[in-house]
């Protein structure tokens, strides 16, 4: 029989817990355990963005100095 978790973030809650619980607590215990995507400030957004491009740029010039090397 497979272990089941108990709501502990973010794993699914067990049927009988699920049974015990009183309707806010319910509530609150689904919300809990419902993780979605987070929310970033426009700073960390920006510094994410300007970490991608970065590693793209890296990846162009990486693949450059490879095709030169190989060219001679």
């Amino acid at each position: 029989m497979p272990h089941r978790s108990h709501g502990m973030q973010g794993e699914p809650l067990d049927e009988a817990v699920l049974q015990v619980l009183e309707e806010d607590q319910l509530v609150a215990a689904k919300e809990n355990a419902h993780l979605g995507r987070r929310e970033f400030s426009p700073a960390l957004n920006a510094t994410l963005w300007g970490l991608r491009i970065y590693v793209l740029l890296m990846l162009v010039l990486v693949a450059m100095q490879v095709i030169q090397a190989v060219r001679g």
